[in-house]
Protein backbone atom coordinates (compact mmCIF):
# COMPACT_ATOMS: atom_id res chain seq x y z
CA UNK A 1 0.00 0.00 0.00
CA UNK A 2 1.43 3.37 -1.00
CA UNK A 3 1.40 6.45 1.16
CA UNK A 4 -1.43 8.83 0.22
CA UNK A 5 -0.40 12.18 -1.22
CA UNK A 6 -2.21 15.40 -0.42
CA UNK A 7 -3.58 17.42 -3.33
CA UNK A 8 -3.62 21.26 -3.31
CA UNK A 9 -7.42 21.35 -3.50
CA UNK A 10 -7.86 19.66 -0.11
CA UNK A 11 -8.52 16.34 -1.79
CA UNK A 12 -6.27 13.40 -0.99
CA UNK A 13 -5.58 10.00 -2.50
CA UNK A 14 -5.37 6.61 -0.81
CA UNK A 15 -4.73 3.17 -2.30
CA UNK A 16 -6.98 0.75 -0.44
CA UNK A 17 -5.91 -2.83 0.41
CA UNK A 18 -8.49 -4.26 -2.04
CA UNK A 19 -6.88 -2.41 -4.94
CA UNK A 20 -9.31 0.50 -5.16
CA UNK A 21 -7.98 4.05 -5.48
CA UNK A 22 -9.89 6.38 -3.16
CA UNK A 23 -10.15 10.14 -3.49
CA UNK A 24 -11.31 11.69 -0.23
CA UNK A 25 -11.88 15.12 1.24
CA UNK A 26 -10.03 16.81 4.09
CA UNK A 27 -11.97 19.50 5.92
CA UNK A 28 -10.21 21.75 8.43
CA UNK A 29 -12.49 22.86 11.26
CA UNK A 30 -11.87 25.42 14.00
CA UNK A 31 -14.52 23.67 16.14
CA UNK A 32 -13.11 20.15 15.85
CA UNK A 33 -11.25 18.93 18.93
CA UNK A 34 -9.91 15.74 17.41
CA UNK A 35 -9.28 14.25 14.00
CA UNK A 36 -12.34 12.28 12.79
CA UNK A 37 -13.06 9.99 9.86
CA UNK A 38 -16.61 10.10 8.47
CA UNK A 39 -17.78 7.59 5.87
CA UNK A 40 -21.17 7.85 4.17
CA UNK A 41 -22.92 6.57 1.07
CA UNK A 42 -23.34 10.13 -0.21
CA UNK A 43 -19.94 11.68 0.51
CA UNK A 44 -17.57 8.71 0.73
CA UNK A 45 -14.70 9.43 3.12
CA UNK A 46 -14.39 12.85 4.74
CA UNK A 47 -11.62 13.59 7.24
CA UNK A 48 -12.39 16.40 9.69
CA UNK A 49 -9.18 17.94 11.04
CA UNK A 50 -8.66 20.47 13.86
CA UNK A 51 -6.72 23.60 12.99
CA UNK A 52 -2.99 23.23 13.50
CA UNK A 53 -2.73 19.49 12.88
CA UNK A 54 0.13 18.64 10.54
CA UNK A 55 -0.83 17.12 7.21
CA UNK A 56 1.59 14.28 7.70
CA UNK A 57 -0.26 13.23 10.83
CA UNK A 58 -3.57 13.27 8.93
CA UNK A 59 -2.24 11.01 6.22
CA UNK A 60 -0.70 8.58 8.72
CA UNK A 61 -4.02 8.15 10.50
CA UNK A 62 -5.97 7.64 7.27
CA UNK A 63 -3.46 5.06 6.03
CA UNK A 64 -3.64 3.19 9.36
CA UNK A 65 -7.44 2.92 8.97
CA UNK A 66 -7.36 1.69 5.36
CA UNK A 67 -8.90 -1.73 6.15
CA UNK A 68 -11.75 -0.15 8.12
CA UNK A 69 -12.38 2.43 5.37
CA UNK A 70 -12.52 -0.26 2.67
CA UNK A 71 -15.03 -2.30 4.69
CA UNK A 72 -17.30 0.70 5.33
CA UNK A 73 -17.27 1.76 1.67
CA UNK A 74 -18.19 -1.77 0.58
CA UNK A 75 -21.16 -1.72 2.95
CA UNK A 76 -22.34 1.63 1.60
CA UNK A 77 -22.10 0.51 -2.02
CA UNK A 78 -25.26 -1.54 -1.47
CA UNK A 79 -27.29 1.51 -0.43
CA UNK A 80 -25.80 4.26 -2.58
CA UNK A 81 -28.92 4.33 -4.79
CA UNK A 82 -30.95 5.60 -1.83
CA UNK A 83 -29.01 8.87 -1.70
CA UNK A 84 -28.69 9.47 -5.43
CA UNK A 85 -29.67 12.71 -7.11
CA UNK A 86 -33.04 11.30 -8.17
CA UNK A 87 -35.94 13.72 -8.59
CA UNK A 88 -37.56 14.26 -5.15
CA UNK A 89 -41.17 13.11 -4.78
CA UNK A 90 -43.93 13.68 -2.24
CA UNK A 91 -44.84 10.30 -0.75
CA UNK A 92 -48.55 9.48 -0.76
CA UNK A 93 -48.30 6.62 1.75
CA UNK A 94 -45.74 4.53 3.61
CA UNK A 95 -45.50 1.67 6.10
CA UNK A 96 -43.65 1.48 9.40
CA UNK A 97 -43.09 -2.30 9.85
CA UNK A 98 -41.45 -1.86 13.26
CA UNK A 99 -44.81 -0.63 14.60
CA UNK A 100 -47.09 -2.54 12.18
CA UNK A 101 -48.45 0.84 11.00
CA UNK A 102 -49.55 2.14 7.61
CA UNK A 103 -49.85 5.88 6.97
CA UNK A 104 -51.54 7.91 4.25
CA UNK A 105 -50.19 11.38 3.49
CA UNK A 106 -52.43 14.22 2.35
CA UNK A 107 -51.23 17.63 1.19
CA UNK A 108 -52.98 20.95 1.70
CA UNK A 109 -51.78 24.23 0.23
CA UNK A 110 -52.00 27.29 2.48
CA UNK A 111 -50.59 30.83 2.42
CA UNK A 112 -47.79 29.82 4.78
CA UNK A 113 -44.26 30.06 3.40
CA UNK A 114 -43.24 27.02 5.45
CA UNK A 115 -44.39 23.40 5.53
CA UNK A 116 -45.51 21.38 8.54
CA UNK A 117 -46.67 17.80 9.05
CA UNK A 118 -48.99 16.49 11.76
CA UNK A 119 -51.25 13.54 12.49
CA UNK A 120 -54.79 14.83 11.94
CA UNK A 121 -56.60 11.48 12.25
CA UNK A 122 -55.63 7.83 12.84
CA UNK A 123 -53.47 6.58 10.00
CA UNK A 124 -53.27 9.94 8.23
CA UNK A 125 -50.61 12.66 8.14
CA UNK A 126 -51.55 16.13 6.95
CA UNK A 127 -48.77 18.11 5.29
CA UNK A 128 -49.75 21.77 4.96
CA UNK A 129 -48.18 25.00 3.79
CA UNK A 130 -46.07 25.73 0.72
CA UNK A 131 -46.47 22.17 -0.54
CA UNK A 132 -45.23 23.03 -4.04
CA UNK A 133 -41.78 22.84 -2.42
CA UNK A 134 -41.27 19.07 -2.57
CA UNK A 135 -38.08 19.03 -0.53
CA UNK A 136 -39.75 21.08 2.20
CA UNK A 137 -42.53 18.47 2.30
CA UNK A 138 -39.96 15.72 2.71
CA UNK A 139 -38.23 17.67 5.47
CA UNK A 140 -41.55 18.12 7.29
CA UNK A 141 -42.24 14.39 7.04
CA UNK A 142 -38.79 13.59 8.42
CA UNK A 143 -39.52 15.86 11.40
CA UNK A 144 -42.81 14.03 11.89
CA UNK A 145 -40.96 10.70 11.71
CA UNK A 146 -38.48 11.80 14.38
CA UNK A 147 -41.30 12.86 16.74
CA UNK A 148 -43.19 9.63 16.16
CA UNK A 149 -40.04 7.56 16.69
CA UNK A 150 -39.21 9.36 19.93
CA UNK A 151 -42.42 8.13 21.53
CA UNK A 152 -42.25 4.59 20.14
CA UNK A 153 -38.55 3.97 20.70
CA UNK A 154 -38.61 5.41 24.22
CA UNK A 155 -41.12 2.75 25.26
CA UNK A 156 -39.30 0.03 23.32
CA UNK A 157 -35.93 0.86 24.88
CA UNK A 158 -37.44 0.88 28.38
CA UNK A 159 -39.01 -2.54 27.79
CA UNK A 160 -35.82 -4.14 26.48
CA UNK A 161 -33.84 -2.63 29.36
CA UNK A 162 -36.30 -4.15 31.81
CA UNK A 163 -36.14 -7.54 30.08
CA UNK A 164 -32.34 -7.63 30.07
CA UNK A 165 -31.69 -5.88 33.37
CA UNK A 166 -29.42 -3.38 31.60
CA UNK A 167 -29.55 0.29 32.53
CA UNK A 168 -29.26 3.46 30.48
CA UNK A 169 -29.37 7.11 31.52
CA UNK A 170 -31.11 8.87 28.64
CA UNK A 171 -32.35 8.48 25.07
CA UNK A 172 -31.92 10.69 22.02
CA UNK A 173 -33.75 9.93 18.77
CA UNK A 174 -32.19 11.45 15.65
CA UNK A 175 -32.19 11.15 11.88
CA UNK A 176 -28.60 9.98 11.68
CA UNK A 177 -26.55 9.39 8.55
CA UNK A 178 -23.90 6.98 9.78
CA UNK A 179 -25.38 4.84 12.55
CA UNK A 180 -28.51 2.94 13.49
CA UNK A 181 -27.63 3.62 17.11
CA UNK A 182 -24.91 4.49 19.59
CA UNK A 183 -24.28 4.57 23.33
CA UNK A 184 -21.95 6.81 25.32
CA UNK A 185 -19.76 5.70 28.20
CA UNK A 186 -22.30 7.41 30.47
CA UNK A 187 -25.14 5.21 29.23
CA UNK A 188 -26.85 7.74 26.95
CA UNK A 189 -28.42 5.82 24.07
CA UNK A 190 -29.04 7.36 20.65
CA UNK A 191 -31.35 5.65 18.14
CA UNK A 192 -32.06 6.43 14.51
CA UNK A 193 -35.67 7.36 13.76
CA UNK A 194 -35.39 5.40 10.48
CA UNK A 195 -35.42 2.21 12.55
CA UNK A 196 -39.21 2.37 12.23
CA UNK A 197 -38.88 1.21 8.61
CA UNK A 198 -37.16 -2.01 9.71
CA UNK A 199 -38.66 -5.35 10.78
CA UNK A 200 -39.29 -5.58 14.51
CA UNK A 201 -36.58 -8.15 15.18
CA UNK A 202 -33.92 -5.86 13.71
CA UNK A 203 -35.06 -2.92 15.85
CA UNK A 204 -34.88 -5.03 19.00
CA UNK A 205 -31.42 -6.22 17.96
CA UNK A 206 -30.18 -2.63 17.57
CA UNK A 207 -31.62 -1.68 20.97
CA UNK A 208 -30.07 -4.71 22.68
CA UNK A 209 -26.79 -3.97 20.90
CA UNK A 210 -26.65 -0.43 22.27
CA UNK A 211 -27.68 -1.49 25.78
CA UNK A 212 -24.83 -4.00 25.82
CA UNK A 213 -22.46 -1.10 25.27
CA UNK A 214 -23.29 -0.07 28.84
CA UNK A 215 -21.34 -3.21 29.80
CA UNK A 216 -18.60 -3.04 27.16
CA UNK A 217 -17.91 0.19 25.29
CA UNK A 218 -16.14 -1.58 22.41
CA UNK A 219 -16.86 -4.57 20.16
CA UNK A 220 -14.64 -7.01 22.03
CA UNK A 221 -15.37 -10.71 22.40
CA UNK A 222 -16.88 -9.93 25.79
CA UNK A 223 -19.32 -7.51 24.18
CA UNK A 224 -20.52 -10.11 21.66
CA UNK A 225 -20.85 -12.69 24.43
CA UNK A 226 -23.15 -10.32 26.36
CA UNK A 227 -25.20 -9.58 23.26
CA UNK A 228 -25.62 -13.27 22.35
CA UNK A 229 -26.83 -13.88 25.89
CA UNK A 230 -29.66 -11.37 25.46
CA UNK A 231 -30.22 -11.99 21.74
CA UNK A 232 -29.45 -15.60 20.68
CA UNK A 233 -29.96 -14.74 16.98
CA UNK A 234 -27.23 -12.09 17.10
CA UNK A 235 -25.08 -13.57 14.33
CA UNK A 236 -27.86 -13.71 11.72
CA UNK A 237 -29.34 -10.37 12.77
CA UNK A 238 -25.95 -8.69 12.59
CA UNK A 239 -25.65 -9.84 8.99
CA UNK A 240 -29.13 -8.60 8.14
CA UNK A 241 -28.65 -5.15 9.66
CA UNK A 242 -25.90 -4.45 7.12
CA UNK A 243 -28.46 -4.62 4.32
CA UNK A 244 -31.30 -2.94 6.22
CA UNK A 245 -31.03 0.34 4.28
CA UNK A 246 -33.10 -1.24 1.54
CA UNK A 247 -36.13 -0.83 3.82
CA UNK A 248 -35.73 2.97 4.07
CA UNK A 249 -37.53 5.06 1.41
CA UNK A 250 -35.54 7.72 -0.40
CA UNK A 251 -37.56 10.64 1.04
CA UNK A 252 -36.60 9.60 4.58
CA UNK A 253 -32.95 9.19 3.61
CA UNK A 254 -32.50 12.43 1.72
CA UNK A 255 -30.47 15.04 3.58
CA UNK A 256 -29.48 12.63 6.33
CA UNK A 257 -26.19 10.53 6.64
CA UNK A 258 -25.79 4.77 8.37
CA UNK A 259 -24.10 1.74 10.34
CA UNK A 260 -24.41 0.09 13.64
Amino acid sequence: MTTPALEPSGQAHLDLPDGRALEFEIRFSAKARSLRLKVSARDGLVVVVPKGVERGRVMQLVASKADWIAERLTEFDAVRHLVSAAEPVRPQAFDLPALAESWRVEYRSTRSQTVGARTDQPGRILVAGAIENVEACQTALRRWLARHAKVALSTWLANVAQQTGLRYTDLAVKNQRTRWGSCTVHGRVSLNCKLLFLPRELVRYVIAHELCHTLESNHSSRFWAHLRQFEPATDSLHGRIRDAWKFVPAWAQRGSRTML
